[in-house]
Order: structure tokens, then C-alpha cells, then sequence
């Protein structure tokens, strides 16, 4: 039995052994497959940093200002809400096509006619006269600006700025050249965003201003000799000087102004109109075309004792209504002034004057 058990053991060894041999090497693969690491192969896409963008809310950009005092106006936005302290200042706030942003007026503001309307209507107001407005009237109004002239409102700037009131001054009543109406009307379109326009109503001042001085070059005039007399001489002789507009006006208009000799808005004596003979006088009331000729009467009486060529000439006028407002009012209409005054001085260069509210010794007859 055990050499039986040999036989088959020899054979039976070697087909295990092939077997193991056969299994081992399954074995292996079979582990290697399972246990061998699975390498992924991956397209990594490379991409770059994100940038966030935060933007910031846009701040007002705030206008810095100075007015003709030199105070520093801020503004954060432009003024919706403006009141206007004087005549001058409420024409040039039309002209420069922003009159819709007035809340109120001083009550000598009568032009354009719109602004009569709108206080009829209520939609703008009254803040009081002209040399006192009423600042309790002001701050209701809630204004964004006011704008203040410098000779009539400068008193009233320490309680302005104690009201928290913001408020810039022009040069208004005290202007002293068309320079200074000029830069009045460019500084409220500065301030109001509307430069372009601003410089719109100086050009046609100017352009007006050439005209006239190159029809008298033209005309090769003589210079004639002017008065211009603030108020009816019962009031006394009160003139412009030099460094007055009024006075720029006249040498614009081909005249020479007789109280030229003297400095800014004076009174002169009867002895000094009489020495100086003006060949034109011109006399700028408020009153009626009735307080006109009564005006002139007077002047012309003998017992005046007023003998100069313009009362011997009948060369008297009296401007009343809007043509005293345009010789009064350094504002846009300044222009108008200007051919208004040309005609008086030199009729025979620019024609006879013709406006209603030009009154002249002549129609006495």
C-alpha cells in the first residue's frame, strides 16, 4: 500500500505543484489589480484669481466758491431753493434761465413781468424791502441759498450766518464797473450750474457795448457834457462819480460825465453843475409821467437860477418806470441802458429817443 500511496502522490505533487504555481501567479495579478493604487488622470483647467470690484456710492461733489467778500461757499448740491435780496439779482437769475428755483424776492423785483405773476400767485414771496429784508420770512422758506447784496445786506451777515442761513454776496448796488455787473452774472451762473448761459447774457452786453462804439468812431462825434442826477434836484444835486457804472455808461455813450472829478454816488453843489454847464441832464425818479413834468418844470423855472445849456436847450430828461430801472439796476438789461442813453446823448448818430417812459423838457412845448 505505501509503494500504491507513492505512485499517485508523484503525480498528484507535480499537478499541485503546477496548480500552486498556476494559482500563485492568478494570485498575484488578481492583488495587483485590486490592491494597486488607481492613478486618475485629470485635466486641471487653470483659472485666476477672482477681482471684486466693490464700488463705492458716489459722494456729491461739493463746488467751493468765494464771493466777493472772499467767504468760502460750499455747495453740496446745486440750489433748488434760492432767495433773491435784490432787483439786479432776481433779473440776472432769469436771464441765466434759472427763475423757476426762486422762492423769494425783495419787493422792489419787478421784472421779468413772470415774477409780478408768480407773487400774485403765491408761488414766490415777498421777503420784505429791499434794504430790510425779513429774515423770519427767510428761514420759513427753508432756502438752499440766498443771495445778498453787498452794500444793502452785509449788515445782516452775522445774523444770517446765526440762522445757519447760507448766503453769498454779489457786488449788486455797489458795483463800480460793468466789470463788476459781469461778474456778478458769472458768478450766480457758477453757483447755479448754469455757466454757459452766464456768459451767453455778458457776451450780448459786450456785443452791444461795440456796436455803440463803433457807430460813434464811425460818426467821429464831440463828446457831449453830462449830469445824471439820483433823484429830483429838491432832493439835492446827488450824482454819480467816477468808479460808478453810471459813469462807465456815459463815456460808453459818447458823453463825459460832469461830476467825473469825484469819486463814487455824492452830492454836488448848484456853483458846480453851474460851472460845469452840462449840455444834457438826466434825472431818474420813481414816480408817474405826471411827477415827470413837474420835475421838469421845476428845473426849468428862471427863479431855479439853473442857467446852463441843458436847461437852455430843453436838452432835460426824466426817466420813469423801466427805463429808471434799467439805468439804476446793474443787471443783464444793462445793455438796454446803454442804447437808451446813447439815443439821449447822441440822437443825431443813433435817433431821436422814443420811449414812453423817457420824459423830455421838450414836450412842455
Amino acid at each position: 500500500m505505501c509503494g500504491e500511496i507513492r505512485g499517485i502522490s508523484v503525480g498528484v505533487i507535480i499537478a499541485m505543484i503546477i496548480v500552486l504555481i498556476i494559482g500563485i501567479t492568478l494570485g498575484y495579478g488578481i492583488t495587483q489589480l485590486v490592491l494597486k493604487p488607481t492613478i486618475l488622470t485629470t485635466t486641471i483647467t487653470e483659472t485666476k484669481p477672482t477681482t471684486i470690484i466693490v464700488t463705492e456710492v458716489a459722494k456729491p461733489k461739493v463746488r467751493t466758491l468765494f464771493d466777493v467778500i472772499g467767504r468760502k461757499i460750499e455747495l453740496r448740491e446745486i440750489p433748488e431753493r434760492v432767495v433773491s435780496l435784490a432787483p439786479s439779482i432776481t433779473e440776472i437769475l432769469f436771464a441765466v434761465g434759472v427763475g423757476n428755483k426762486i422762492i423769494g424776492v425783495d419787493s422792489f423785483s419787478n421784472y421779468p413781468p413772470e415774477v409780478v405773476k408768480l407773487v400774485k400767485q403765491g408761488k414766490i414771496k415777498v421777503v420784505g424791502d429791499y434794504w430790510a429784508p425779513d429774515l423770519e420770512k427767510i428761514v420759513e422758506l427753508e432756502p438752499d441759498l440766498i443771495i445778498a447784496d453787498l452794500g444793502a445786506h452785509y449788515k445782516y451777515l452775522t445774523k444770517f450766518e446765526e440762522l445757519g442761513l447760507k448766503v453769498m454776496f454779489v457786488k449788486g448796488g455797489s458795483s463800480s464797473s460793468l466789470n463788476d455787473i459781469y461778474s456778478d452774472i458769472l458768478f450766480i451762473g457758477e453757483a447755479l450750474n448754469v455757466t454757459e448761459k452766464a456768459y451767453e447774457v455778458v457776451s450780448k452786453i459786450k456785443k452791444t457795448i461795440s456796436q455803440v462804439e463803433e457807430m460813434l468812431i464811425r460818426a467821429n462825434v464831440t463828446r457831449r457834457k453830462v449830469l445824471v442826477l439820483l433823484g429830483p434836484p429838491t432832493y439835492g444835486f446827488w450824482t454819480a462819480g467816477s468808479g460808478t457804472y453810471i459813469d462807465e455808461l456815459i463815456k460808453i455813450c459818447g458823453g463825459v460825465n460832469i461830476a467825473s472829478k469825484y469819486h463814487g454816488w455824492i452830492q454836488i453843489s448848484r456853483e458846480e453843475v453851474i460851472s460845469q454847464d452840462p449840455e444834457i441832464i438826466i434825472i431818474t425818479i420813481m414816480g408817474t409821467r405826471e411827477d415827470a413834468l413837474k420835475v421838469i418844470k421845476e428845473i426849468m423855472k428862471p427863479e431855479i437860477g439853473l442857467d446852463v445849456t441843458a436847461v437852455r436847450n430843453k436838452e432835460v430828461y426824466v426817466l420813469i418806470g423801466e427805463a429808471d430801472d434799467l439805468l439804476c439796476r446793474p443787471g443783464p438789461r444793462v445793455y438796454e441802458a446803454i442804447k437808451m442813453l446813447a439815443s439821449i446823448i447822441h440822437p443825431e448818430v443813433f435817433g431821436e429817443i422814443s420811449r414812453s417812459d423817457v420824459i423830455s423838457a421838450k414836450q412842455l412845448g
